[in-house]
């Protein structure tokens, strides 16, 4: 029997079926230690329907417990919002207020202000971007763990800006 026509079933009508099933199953297992099996293929097409069904009845327990999931997440999600909603008011003011804001902080004396840290692509360069600004080295670049770029800008160059290597091979000839 197809699978598709047993979708149409109810769970009784299924578990009707499956009891059905499993007592032919046993008189035909019995017929076969008897010698008395006509068609030896009637036992694998009906453990293989007792399959379909246990596979149906999978399927709906896993369909059941995913629409559980599912409301629980809606309700989580639902009480969350209106949670975000009644505390966002203070929280974006105060966010606000921090982003315009500047620290001082004492330096010998003097008060120094610290702008504020940027966001976006040049919070990703970090330490990098700044030193480069300024025209330092960075600590990777120290180390000698900087991209081939760093590199070739970093090598001394010779005369009439060609690299070192073609200046001593220029002195080599």
């Amino acid at each position: 029997m197809k699978i598709d026509a047993m979708i149409e079933w109810s769970a009784e009508e299924r578990a009707a079926k499956e009891k059905e099933w499993r007592q032919a199953l046993f008189t035909l297992k019995l017929q076969k230690a008897t010698g008395q099996l006509d068609n030896p293929m009637k036992l694998r097409e009906i453990r293989k329907d007792i399959a379909r069904l246990k596979t149906l009845d999978h399927m709906d327990a896993s369909r059941k417990a995913k629409l559980a999931e599912h409301a629980a997440h809606e309700t989580a999600q639902a009480a969350e919002a209106t949670a975000e909603a009644s505390a966002a008011v203070p929280a974006r003011a105060a966010a606000a207020q921090a982003e315009t804001s500047e620290e001082t902080v004492p330096l010998k004396g003097k008060k120094a202000t610290a702008a504020a840290k940027p966001k976006g692509k040049g919070a990703a360069k970090g330490k990098a971007a700044g030193a480069k600004a300024l025209g330092k080295k960075t600590a990777a670049a120290v180390k000698g763990h900087s991209s081939s770029k760093k590199k070739k800008a970093a090598l001394p160059k010779g005369k009439a800006g060609s690299s070192s290597k073609s200046a001593s091979k220029k002195k080599s000839k």
